[in-house]
């Protein structure tokens, strides 16, 4: 699946979103389900999707994050900022409850703090929206720090490829540009 992320809303864009439907249509269990369904708009397909991949008792505590963090952008793009957090929160606990410096562990907490700092920005964009400029600035303020880390982590401990390096990269500059307008 061929997907960039967009420059000012800092969100997924599928090049072909039909060849996307499809994939979640014959890979209805598949967790990567739960973050294709988001991207193609049906959130609530997503959130169901989303709720029942953190259902197994089963699950390592860091995959359980991975799965958390799909769950909590779903929450994002339906607008429950507040909900997203807390989830993103969960997920930046449980990576540390194996192994705090392995780089499975590293890896998920930097896209923990990745996905927070985007949730943090829309959350401001919303804040802005209502009229609310002081919670907008603190919420923005939180993003670049969150983004920031994220680039840190992956820069510097070695626990990301190049790609993902340029994505925390791209919100970083995102958010140093401080326009609360988006184009969404």
């Amino acid at each position: 699946m061929q997907v960039r992320i967009d420059d000012d809303s800092l969100r997924e864009v599928v090049k072909d979103p039909q060849a996307l439907a499809v994939w979640c249509a014959e890979h209805p269990e598949d967790p990567r389900t739960v973050a294709y369904l988001r991207m193609l708009g049906r959130l609530d397909e997503a959130a169901i999707a989303g709720r029942a991949a953190l259902a197994p008792s089963d699950l390592s505590p860091v995959m359980r994050a991975v799965r958390r963090v799909r769950y909590a952008q779903v929450l994002q793009w339906q607008g429950a900022h507040l909900a997203a957090e807390e989830q993103l929160d969960l997920a930046a606990e449980e990576t540390g409850l194996e192994d705090p410096t392995s780089p499975s562990s590293l890896s998920v907490l930097a896209s923990v703090f990745q996905h927070r700092a985007k949730c943090r920005f829309e959350h401001a964009l919303a804040e802005e929206r209502a009229e609310r400029p002081a919670a907008a600035a603190r919420l923005w303020e939180a993003a670049l720090d969150d983004a920031r880390r994220a680039l840190f982590m992956r820069e510097r401990l070695g626990v990301a490829d190049e790609t993902l390096i340029a994505s925390s990269r791209q919100t970083v500059a995102r958010l140093e540009r401080r326009s609360l307008r988006s184009t969404n």
